[in-house]
């Protein structure tokens, strides 16, 4: 990933390209968020492939670099990029809620972006939103169970929000936040069951999501999804791969995230919390290290507890994770899927999560990973480990087998491909045309 760039996809050009139309929130670069780093992949992988792309995206006042803008510019056919400041999201926020939008729907709501990528649509073959901050950009404007005409549709869910924002208001301490996330449940729970039937295709990272959309559908008497096709993200094996430079250190622990979050900030207080003192109690020698950019008050304070501390960002996280003895995944809320999990096994190392981090990925308990969901279990689990060598060894041998064999950014994106060319094929009028690849 050098000068922060998506890495070159390792595949051959595609047997039949076609055109595709990318809606999205913000910019790609630079990756400092998961989805930011599945968008620029899926736009490395098709231009690999030889598709055109006009990707259509949103400037929320990030900064990025020539680099990446020049990137972004050779890649695709066509960028469009909106400003999107202050008072448009406050514009959208309230004109969603007027709509019954969810927050998030409506704080990323762009006329601008909206009319382009709607315009824009009838020179592709098939157009991507992603996330359903994105839906209205493209909702009912392609094929879908009620409409015939028009490109292929894919909403990119990837995980139900409902799901995600209920769990955190679940376990949200501060009241302002739990209502807040309360309130986003309930708009979002009413939105999912109906935006997923203006599509083609809905994107969904795993089962669980799927289960909650089609639960909100059946509460509603709405007809229930039945248009998913999975699309998790995958990994670089080549960036987080075992570093023969650098030595595992026996007794120390990593956990690596964004640490502005709140999935990461209440993982790692609650471990630092719960877990930490008995993991000490039973090895003295024990040290943590937390990984990551931005750590709030309360993870930088964690530094002060005996033989934890808090890095802040780092040049490469992989350097930390590669010293590791064990990872650790002690996510409880959320939904959809943890990068950082797939790091961790992707660069050899044993690991103790959650069933809400394994949740999106879909490891075997006992062979891939160790699952613990209570403080004891946990603590028990990374103790048993760290006293274990061999243990380790044959979790991390297993771990790195299965992220070379299903989890790689090139396996989910030709399946995703795989979907797309046949969604065009379903819905390939009789004589089976469609446009060519740059819209001519």
């Amino acid at each position: 990933m050098a000068d922060g760039l998506p890495k070159v996809m390792r595949v051959e050009p595609a047997p039949r390209p076609f055109s595709i139309a990318i809606a999205y929130s913000r910019l790609p670069l630079p990756m400092t968020r998961a989805d930011q780093m599945t968008v620029a992949h899926l736009i490395s992988f098709l231009a690999a492939r030889g598709h055109a792309i006009d990707f259509y995206a949103l400037d929320n006042g990030e900064e990025t670099s020539a680099a990446h803008r020049r990137w972004l510019e050779d890649v695709c056919r066509d960028v469009q990029i909106f400003p999107h400041g202050p008072v448009r999201r406050l514009i959208g926020v309230v004109r969603g809620l007027l709509r019954g939008w969810p927050l998030q729907v409506g704080l990323f709501s762009n006329a601008a972006q909206t009319r382009a990528v709607r315009n824009g649509l009838s020179r592709v073959d098939i157009g991507y939103s992603y996330y359903i901050r994105s839906a209205e950009t493209m909702r009912a404007s392609g094929r879908s169970r009620s409409r015939p005409a028009g490109p292929v549709t894919f909403l990119a869910m990837q995980l139900s929000q409902a799901l995600n924002t209920r769990r955190m208001a679940e376990h949200f301490r501060n009241l302002k936040e739990k209502l807040l996330y309360s309130v986003e449940t309930r708009l979002v729970r009413n939105y999912e069951p109906r935006v997923w039937s203006d599509f083609t295709r809905t994107v969904l990272i795993g089962q669980q999501d799927v289960d909650e959309i089609a639960a909100a559908c059946r509460d509603r008497g709405l007809p229930e999804i039945d248009n998913v096709v999975f699309g998790p993200h995958g990994v670089d094996v080549d960036r987080f791969a075992p570093r023969k430079g650098v030595a595992e250190e026996p007794f120390t622990l990593v956990f690596n995230g964004v640490l502005r979050t709140y999935t990461n900030v209440h993982a790692i207080t609650w471990f630092a919390g719960n877990v930490w003192p008995l993991i000490r109690a039973g090895e003295a020698r024990v040290k943590l290290l937390i990984v990551g950019r931005d750590p709030r008050p309360e993870v930088i304070a964690l530094g002060e507890m005996d033989g934890v501390t808090v890095t802040g960002e780092v040049p490469d996280p992989a350097d930390y994770i590669a010293r590791a003895a064990v990872c650790i995944n002690p996510v409880q809320v959320g939904a959809g899927m943890q990068n950082k999990l797939i790091e961790f096994m992707a660069m050899r190392k044993a690991v103790v999560a959650t069933t809400v981090a394994n949740e999106g990925i879909r490891a075997t308990p006992g062979e891939h990973l160790v699952i613990a969901d209570d403080a004891r279990a946990f603590a028990d689990a990374v103790l048993a480990l760290l006293a274990d060598p061999a243990r380790r060894n044959s979790l991390a041998e297993a771990a790195r087998n299965y992220i070379l064999g299903y989890w790689t950014w090139e396996a989910h994106f030709l399946t995703l491909e795989a979907e797309m060319l046949a969604a065009l094929e379903d819905s390939a009028p009789p004589q089976n045309a469609l446009s060519s690849p740059h819209g001519d």
